[in-house]
């Protein structure tokens, strides 16, 4: 019997997709119907998902545009996670009894009781296919995004509006209204030539580039034990069905912390079904199929340290069932999947890292769930606030969110009197060792909270060559010699939204929190809430390059350190809650099932 730890991976060759005829006359189609102007040169028609045009056809349309609903649950919302992608193999091992299925549910493999290892290997793919476009700038009423699009169409005529999300529904009542309005322009084959039409937007917005898909993925993948007495050929994906609750899948050698200097690979067990498919680049990907607080069982160990006092990891199941809720329908339009298990969405370990504190939190707070106004709180959390939360417009893009402001971490704000966007203020703030939450200067710390004391003020220097072979890297810009970065903009917390990088071949304006830690690091800066100082030599050529910091992380919303040092202090996580997310209110919006 062959040993799966020989097999030989199979050479596969992907081909370069194009769109296909049928699907661009029906774009034209589209586009000419609706009134659109023509594509300018090698400019693509539209992506048919996203045919809300923005024109003088607006009311002809109103009609047309469906009232969305995102799923209807019966009882609490079910979440699919993609936490593997881009793997030409994927192992996987299950405890207990399972059904192996294809994607539409047929069985495959059913009824199975094996120990041994399985392997998922790639025979023969085709990515999906995408054209890019620039996301300008969001919105959440409709009638102001419509204004948007006539204004911004003087700039640019191929601007359009695309609602996204749409009503989230539990046990046939309306929990929230997640629908927004995304204002795109432009429609091209290639990243660059998007890119190159953001520039006509950044005076006043920061637009980005972002990808739809307009023809998806195909393959095949092959599936077998170890033993090889199960083995089958699968078109596009297969499912791991679990028979029990007690049953678990474990999959092997999974990417960590992607992007980030903690990237490592580890083995994850998970509950629920997982499924394996053909992903946007040809490539496996593996999603977890889960219900939402089992779901976060896995997150709050992820995101906050299991050693935290009760009341902190509480106030952090609840931010993030809120926050997973609010996004739901609007992140990863183009992939298989609600969410990814990267900090881009959340951190999810599977069952790996549960342990019973953090399940204790989310169970104590089953369905509990943040409002403001009638509506979930987008209720997002950073490490470490470094004394002062960050407003969330400063770091993305509208609509604002009152209940997601700036403030100083601590019970007396009226003992500081600075004004942190401004240079000589946000300096002073960052050099000294102010007495807010997260600094941690209690002398009685639990060791889990006072090694985190070195992320509240930092330090990071760099040589000039080091600097610049780093910002051409992450920037894609040779700037030639590096001569300084002017800080052009700060936030309320003391955070740059905007610097100017002077070089001897070109200058460059970089703008949110979350670009400039790219460009200025080979990960990430820990947050954009710091100040440089510069080495020079006799003539005044800078040779290196000192950015010191205060924080970890965007700064909006609630400081996990913060609210950690609030709760040793005896604060429970309900008031946790309204420090950080002013004026909102707990409702729990689904119960716990019955044993």
């Amino acid at each position: 019997m062959p040993n799966i730890n020989n097999y030989n991976n199979k050479n596969k060759n992907t081909d370069k997709q194009v769109v296909s005829t049928a699907l661009l006359a029906l774009v034209i189609f589209i586009t000419i119907l609706i009134g659109c102007r023509g594509p300018t040169k090698r400019e693509l028609p539209m992506s048919p998902k996203s045919s809300f045009l923005a024109d003088s056809s607006f009311d002809k349309l109103e009609d047309t545009i469906p009232k969305t609903v995102l799923k209807q649950y019966p009882t609490y919302p079910i979440l699919r996670i993609g936490f593997m992608e881009g793997y030409e193999k994927i192992d996987f091992r299950v405890s207990g009894e399972f059904t192996i299925t294809d994607l539409e549910g047929n069985p495959i493999f059913s009824e199975v009781k094996s120990h041994l290892k399985w392997r998922s290997l790639l025979d023969q793919a085709h990515g999906a296919t995408f054209i890019y476009c620039v996301l300008v700038t969001a919105c959440r009423g409709e009638a102001h995004a419509i204004e948007t699009v006539e204004r911004l169409k003087r700039l640019y005529p191929q601007v359009r509006m695309q609602r996204i999300g749409g009503q989230l529904v539990i046990s046939g009542q309306m929990v929230n209204d997640n629908t927004k309005y995304r204002i795109l322009a432009g429609a091209f084959e290639t990243e660059a030539e998007a890119k190159k039409l953001s520039q006509k937007f950044i005076d006043s917005y920061a637009p980005r580039v972002i990808r739809e898909k307009v023809k998806e993925s195909s393959g095949q993948i092959e599936v077998y034990d170890a033993e090889y007495d199960y083995s089958a050929m699968i078109e596009d994906g297969f499912r791991i069905e679990p028979l029990s609750e007690e049953t678990t899948v474990t999959l092997y050698g999974v990417k960590v912390g992607s992007g980030f200097n903690w990237e490592s690979m580890a083995d994850r067990t998970y509950r629920g079904t997982v499924e394996v498919r053909i992903g946007n680049d040809a490539r496996l990907c593996a999603i977890s199929e889960i219900p939402i607080d089992r779901y976060l069982k896995g997150v709050v160990p992820a995101e906050m340290p299991a050693g935290y006092p009760l009341e902190a990891l509480k106030s952090q199941a609840v931010a993030a069932r809120s926050d997973v809720l609010a996004k739901f329908g609007t992140k990863h339009l183009n992939d298989p999947f609600d969410f990814c298990a990267n900090v881009h969405c959340q951190v999810y370990s599977g069952t790996t890292v549960e342990t019973e504190n953090t399940n204790k939190a989310v169970e104590l707070t089953f369905g509990e769930t943040l409002y403001y106004d009638d509506r979930i709180c987008d209720a997002v959390y950073s490490a470490v606030c470094g004394g002062h939360t960050e407003h969330k417009h400063n770091v993305w893009n509208p609509p604002e969110e009152a209940y997601l402001t700036g403030k100083y971490d601590t019970k007396n704000p009226k003992a500081f009197h600075l004004d942190l966007s401004q240079e000589k203020d946000a300096r002073k703030w960052i050099e000294d060792r102010p007495d807010v939450h997260c600094s941690l200067n209690q002398d009685d710390l639990p060791t889990v909270l006072s090694y985190s004391r070195k992320y509240f003020r930092w330090e990071v220097s760099y040589a000039r060559k080091e600097l610049e072979d780093i910002i051409k890297k992450r920037t894609g810009d040779d700037i030639g010699t590096l001569y300084d970065i002017i800080p052009l903009e700060r936030g309320i917390s003391g955070r740059l939204n905007e610097i100017e990088i002077l070089g001897s071949r070109k200058n460059m304006r970089i703008k949110k929190e979350l670009n400039i830690r790219r460009a200025l690091s080979q990960t990430y800066l820990r947050s954009a809430c710091f100040v440089i100082d510069i080495e020079v030599d006799q003539i005044g050529t800078p040779m290196a390059f000192t950015f010191k910091g205060a924080g970890w992380g965007h700064g909006v919303g609630m400081c996990q350190i913060g609210a950690a040092v609030m709760a040793l202090n005896k604060i429970k996580y309900r008031d946790i809650l309204k420090h950080y997310y002013s004026d909102t209110e707990i409702r729990q919006i689904y119960e716990a099932p019955k044993p």
